[in-house]
């Protein structure tokens, strides 16, 4: 059976090698593919730049949920419209969305990391206790991977514990990343070639990623035989340490991590594939 089993790994998962990513084209600014489709679905009337309603929806959905009226989120987007229109002709490119977006994240994550250095060093760690790890580190090779993977499309909660002795891929994706849709049909290829009762992908739509984006990808990602989740509420990316997507996870029969990749360049396909190779004929 082991004999058999090295033989169905090593055909099925190595052919799956000169499947490829396609590379995102540079401009000047260098603009990631995944900025480029953000943008495309913000851009409503399709003329390459969005006016202010347009732009309305970069902030929509948290000003929805923070109970803002409409007046307050009109007023509130028009005053961020303006700082990121930085030619003043009422319209806002691409080039001015990735450039003041960028900046505007850089300074929330440069922030974060200030927030986080300042609190670490006001806490004193107990003696002799373990020091428990922060909630938003990354997890490590070997760690016992966070339980809960959210809830399938038929209502039921996913559990790691639950499906122990099946290797899991956990991939976390965000419908305008093209990497992170190629990378699922690849991991839909895989499940299907080895077996769904020796491999298991659950797909985890990111917290970035709105109710109507995830429900309108679910069905057409209801083709594959892979589990979907969505992490509206950011439980499963902070028990994970995930900030962004693509971010993938394979955890063993035992319920250990024994792989991760967060490249926002390539799918790591090769070392997905050694990987599940290895723990598959164990």
């Amino acid at each position: 059976m082991v004999i058999k089993m090295n033989k169905l790994v090593a055909i099925t998962l190595a052919s799956l090698l000169v499947t490829g990513v396609h590379a995102v084209e540079a401009s000047d600014l260098n603009i990631k593919e995944w900025e480029q489709n953000l943008f495309n679905e913000l851009d409503t009337n399709k003329d390459g730049s969005m006016d202010d309603v347009e732009f309305r929806g970069t902030t929509k959905e948290w000003m929805t949920k923070a109970s803002y009226s409409e007046e307050k989120q009109i007023k509130k987007t028009n005053n961020k419209f303006k700082d990121f229109d930085n030619n003043k002709d009422n319209k806002v490119s691409l080039e001015e969305y990735v450039v003041a977006n960028r900046a505007n994240n850089a300074t929330a994550k440069a922030a974060k990391e200030k927030q986080q250095i300042a609190k670490a060093s006001k806490e004193k760690k107990p003696a002799n206790k373990p020091v428990k790890k922060d909630p938003d580190s990354l997890l490590q090779i070997g760690d016992i991977a966070p339980n809960f993977l959210g809830t399938d499309k038929d209502g039921n909660k996913v559990y790691v514990d639950e499906l122990r002795g099946k290797v899991i891929i956990v991939s976390f994706w965000i419908s305008w990343c093209k990497q992170c849709k190629d990378g699922l049909g690849i991991l839909n290829n895989l499940q299907n070639k080895v077996g769904s009762d020796l491999l298991k992908v659950v797909a985890v739509a990111h917290r970035q990623e709105s109710k109507r984006s995830f429900k309108k990808y679910k069905k057409q990602l209801s083709a594959m035989n892979l589990t979907l989740t969505h992490d509206s509420r950011k439980v499963i990316g902070r028990s994970y340490g995930v900030d962004k997507a693509p971010h993938l996870f394979i955890i063993g029969k035992d319920g250990k991590i024994i792989f991760m990749d967060s490249d926002y360049n390539q799918t790591p396909v090769s070392g997905i594939v050694e990987t599940l190779k290895k723990e598959l004929t164990k």
